[in-house]
């Protein structure tokens, strides 16, 4: 829907009555505006079809009750898009709207022959505009509904339920041109509006993505090279150190900085698999050895809580998973260790186990004796869309990216990633562990 194909003086119209309509969402930011574009639109098309039945079709009806009925119900469902201005709750503002014109269709079917009434029809258009408006709710609170209603006029005709019927031919004749135009009229606008908010949403979604882009260059550019100063930093304090003793500052800051160069270096990689510009390159790699590197990262945050890392490095001698070493010792395991450390409770243990499941994969278990997920959290925990962050057990702060992307490594290596939580109740003692998946072999 371009607006050059709209005539200026109609658009400024609707313009200001959007903007008078949606000026405290506008303000206060907490709704897609394009919903309200969506139910205003919808009103501006269904309006002038139910204000024709309503002074056309309703007094030939021969019911005077009728007729007051339908100019209410018609005059209310023409305001209901100023709901906006006192709620961001769309779904609610569908559901006034459709409820109005099931009403209206409700009324015109009862005095003009129940389920034979042409009026019948106009149900079909409760999903479509139910959707629109509404989202995927919308789509199915009113089919189950003018189902439902069709459905009780059909067993009402079957079982011969007198409804009124006094239309008179003109009538009928009348009310056939309105059907018959009107669905003509309203699938097109209503098409055209979906064309509309969906070109929008892919504008909206390609220009995220291109920001996302810029993002991720600036990432990759300037962390590294910041990095690299800091990598450079410690090797000339290093040098210009007098004490022969190791510095263990500065070796936990060498440690990191590496680190965090790999991170970057691996995040850009991950990056140019995403864009199908690259592969992931995967080898097997001793599970000894990440395990080594965790414990060495995380030393300082383990001896802050009293906490012990359990694993048996012999028993695992020669074990080797398909994994791409960096990600999967910072992101996969670094990020499942750093949560059960933020997690337990001091004094308590933290136990890495590997055993088989067949000749050609291995299960790595995390386990953690800390205070446990509820399940609210354990069920959304790989979702971005909801907020799964909350404190440690000692105040530690945390972003709940974090278990995204431990995933998102796993799937790349073509493993799989389970986890089960339980928190303190009756005899149930809390604690959660990650169960990881992954090709491997003995070597």
């Amino acid at each position: 829907m371009e607006t050059k194909l709209i005539p200026s003086g109609i658009l400024r119209v609707y313009n200001a009555l959007f903007e008078f309509i949606a000026r405290e969402r506008i303000k206060q930011q907490d709704t897609d505006l394009r919903q309200v574009h969506a139910h205003l639109i919808s009103v501006i098309t269904t309006s002038p079809l139910m204000w024709g039945h309503a002074i056309f079709i309703v007094p030939l009806m021969g019911c005077s009750v009728s007729l007051a009925l339908g100019i209410i119900v018609s005059l209310l469902h023409m305001l209901s898009p100023f709901i906006f201005r006192w709620t961001s709750n769309a779904y609610l503002a569908s559901n006034v709207m459709l409820t109005l014109g099931t009403a209206f269709v409700t009324l015109v079917a009862y005095n003009t022959g129940g389920f034979h009434s042409f009026a019948v029809l106009w149900y079909a258009a409760g999903p479509m505009l139910g959707g629109m408006t509404g989202g995927r709710r919308g789509v199915k609170t009113w089919a189950m509904l003018d189902l439902l209603l069709c459905i009780v006029y059909f067993i009402f005709t079957i079982y011969g339920f007198p409804f009124p019927n006094n239309l008179s031919l003109f009538g009928l004749k009348l009310a056939n041109y309105f059907l018959v135009f009107g669905w003509l009229g309203l699938s097109a606008i209503l098409s055209t509006l979906f064309v509309f908010l969906r070109d929008s949403n892919e504008q909206t979604l390609q220009e995220q993505g291109q920001r996302i882009d810029d993002l991720f260059r600036v990432l990759f550019h300037d962390l590294a090279n910041s990095i690299g100063r800091i990598s450079i930093g410690v090797l000339i304090a290093r040098k210009q150190e007098n004490s022969p003793q190791t510095n263990r500052g500065i070796e936990i800051t060498s440690q990191a900085a590496d680190s965090m160069f790999e991170i970057t270096q691996n995040v850009r990689k991950m990056y140019a698999v995403s864009k199908g510009k690259a592969d992931m390159d995967l080898s097997y790699e001793s599970l000894n050895n990440a395990v080594e590197y965790v414990s060495k990262i995380f030393a300082t945050d383990l001896e802050k809580k009293n906490l012990t890392l359990e694993y048996a490095f012999q028993k695992n001698t020669g074990l080797k998973l398909l994994i791409e070493p960096v990600s999967f010792k910072n992101q996969v395991l670094g990020n499942i260790i750093s949560n059960a450390i933020k997690f337990s409770t001091p004094g308590s243990q933290i136990t890495i186990t590997a055993y088989p499941i067949n000749q050609m994969y291995f299960a790595v278990e995390i386990r953690d004796q800390g205070i446990g997920m509820p399940a609210s959290i354990l069920s959304a925990l790989f979702d971005l869309n909801k907020k799964t962050s909350r404190p440690g057990t000692q105040g530690e702060a945390g972003t709940g990216f974090g278990m995204h992307i431990m995933k998102s490594f796993v799937e790349l290596y073509q493993g799989q990633v389970t986890v089960e939580s339980f928190e303190t109740r009756d005899s149930i003692v809390s604690g959660t562990t990650f169960k990881i998946i992954l090709q491997g072999k003995w070597n």
